[in-house]
């Protein structure tokens, strides 16, 4: 028997430089774990890489943070830590 699969919260936000309307949910403690994990190797590279993942997995897989502009990624990030 599987285990349940527990459904998040979703909101939507609008991209600044698009307009575009993004659904994204809240970052879990996985995630915040993560950047946790990165921001404590000091290595930019792992801590570039800790926030792509964190975006693309809580906007399920609609962006991706290396596509859009820096002000776009700190808006989407601070989106979705407001909320958790």
């Amino acid at each position: 028997m599987a285990l349940p699969k527990l459904s998040n919260i979703t909101y939507e936000l609008e991209l600044p430089s698009t307009g575009e309307p993004i659904k994204y949910r809240p970052f879990l403690v996985k995630e915040q774990k993560t950047l946790m994990i990165a921001q404590e190797s000091d290595d930019t590279k792992a801590i570039e890489n800790a926030f792509a993942q964190i975006i693309s997995d809580c906007t399920m897989g609609e962006l991706n943070a290396y596509d859009l502009p820096m002000f776009d990624v700190e808006y989407v990030f601070l989106q979705m830590r407001g909320k958790s």
